[in-house]
């Protein structure tokens, strides 16, 4: 019987001598499926290597399991970058003994230079639709490749980080690159530090929720977000825009909005907006329970829900698991490109995107480009505050604040003698930090003012030398 590390499939558990399949993110059981009875009885076992960090869990339980003496690698054309790079850096491991990945087990030289020496001889790369011939021409070696050894992992460490409210962060910036530094500087500073179901640490973030004003999808904001490319971006929108099935996926999310057993949902939202635009049965789900709650790989993009309101066209999006630093920006990108063909098939203006992330995080694999990023670039989370903005004045030996809309309608004013009286009462028309300090600020200058008979006049550095005098203020 097999022994295995996490996470990986097991099929052939009897075979005595066999080979080991490894694919990216094509689906093992479509793989499978294709392959006749004969073809079958030489594999051992078929999976995925997503990332460079399951190169550790392949060596680990090719040492644990060392009847499997061949290897196969299948190309892949899938548009998840990452798989490419785990598959190019097994290979360049294979053919310098070189690490390109961070070690997860205790591995020594000996480990490594056996396991390589070994396996560059006994691996081919092979395009899908040739597998069935390359296992027809493959001659398995009746023995052990190894000695049968079990590898310890390296112990987790989890890491303490700066106390949070738990759950329920939000982010809020005109355009993607912004919404994507500070989600990043908010995972980095209040994730919590735990495994993950790819054999991978994370920091993670329980409902993040990132809103898009004003993003610009003829000149998408791309300077400075990872590697992603405008071409690639395109790429992509075939994906999550397209009802076409590429070969060897189990879906798309272009296919199950599109063409979910039979019914375009894209045409569903539209047809129910035009005929009753303040519905808020405006819904896409990409999650299919008969199929998912069974699937090792569901979407991980899960709803849509438009809703207008005035002029405006608003989406909002689910995301159940959101890699923030590589697949949210590849996300959003479609997702604005769904409330564009929306907007243009109902004639409403372009309003904001949100997505919620039920869990928001950063590979491991990330965290040197991470801190990288952090350290070399200043983050503001400063911004206008779209409930309104406040003036401040001294009227009447009473300090006198008023709200009004940023468009410049008063809507509320107030009176106190002191910053903590008006602060209870300004306190519900604040929607960020950063204008609540200032406010502060403010507050705590007039009432000095009032106190000590001196002039105030807001945005002005106070002068405590100076004497009461006649205000006239805009």
């Amino acid at each position: 019987m097999l022994k295995y590390y996490k996470n990986v499939v097991k099929y052939n558990e009897n075979v005595q001598y066999g080979l080991g399949i490894i694919t990216g993110w094509k689906s093992t059981d479509m793989i499978l499926n294709h392959l006749s009875e004969d073809a079958k009885k030489k594999i051992v076992t078929c999976g995925n290597l997503y990332t460079k960090n399951g190169i550790n869990y392949i060596i680990a339980n090719l040492f644990l399991n060392p009847h499997i003496t061949e290897l196969i690698v299948l190309e892949d054309s899938s548009l998840q970058n990452e798989m490419a790079e785990g598959i190019s850096a097994f290979l360049q491991f294979l053919k310098t003994n070189e690490l390109t990945f961070e070690p997860k087990f205790q591995f020594t030289e000996e480990n490594l230079l056996e396991f390589s020496s070994y396996f560059k001889n006994h691996i081919r790369v092979v395009k899908r639709k040739d597998l069935e011939k390359e296992l027809e021409q493959i001659k398995i070696p009746e023995k052990n490749w190894c000695k049968i050894t079990e590898i310890e992992e390296n112990p987790l460490e989890l890491q303490h980080q700066i106390p949070s409210e738990k759950v329920g962060f939000t982010v809020r910036a005109n355009t993607v690159y912004e919404a994507w530094n500070r989600a990043l500087k908010l995972i980095h500073t209040y994730g919590y530090f735990k495994p993950s179901d790819y054999d991978e640490n994370q920091l993670e973030l329980i409902n993040l929720s990132m809103i898009i004003r004003n993003e610009d999808l003829n000149n998408p904001s791309m300077d400075g977000v990872i590697d992603v490319t405008k071409e690639e971006l395109e790429e992509y929108e075939k994906n999550i825009l397209s009802k076409a099935m590429p070969d060897g996926v189990k879906y798309t999310y272009g296919n199950r909005y599109r063409d979910q057993n039979g019914k375009d949902q894209f045409q569903y939202m539209v047809d129910t907006l035009r005929e009753k635009p303040f519905s808020r049965r405006a819904v896409a789900t990409l999650w299919v329970p008969a199929i998912d709650i069974e699937a090792k790989e569901g979407p991980c993009l899960d709803l849509y829900q438009a809703i207008i309101e005035g002029e405006y066209l608003h989406l909002l999006t689910y995301i159940r698991a959101n890699d923030v630093y590589n697949g949210w920006p590849r996300n959003i990108y479609g997702i604005l490109k769904i409330q564009e063909e929306l907007c243009r098939e109902l004639g409403y203006q372009k309003g904001y995107v949100n997505t919620i992330a039920g869990s928001a995080h950063i590979y491991e694999r990330n965290f040197a480009d991470l801190e990288k990023r952090l350290n070399e670039k200043s983050i503001s989370f400063c911004e206008e505050d779209e409930r309104g903005y406040f003036t401040v004045t001294i009227e009447n030996q009473e300090i006198q604040v008023t709200f009004y809309s940023i468009a410049g309608k008063e809507l509320r004013r107030f009176t106190g003698k002191s910053a903590l009286e008006l602060r209870n009462q300004c306190t519900f028309y604040i929607s960020n930090i950063d204008h609540a300090f200032y406010l502060g600020q403010e507050l705590m200058k007039a009432e000095l003012a009032l106190k000590n008979q001196l002039a105030y006049v807001q945005d002005t550095q106070l002068d405590l030398n100076s004497k009461k005098k006649t205000l006239k203020l805009k």
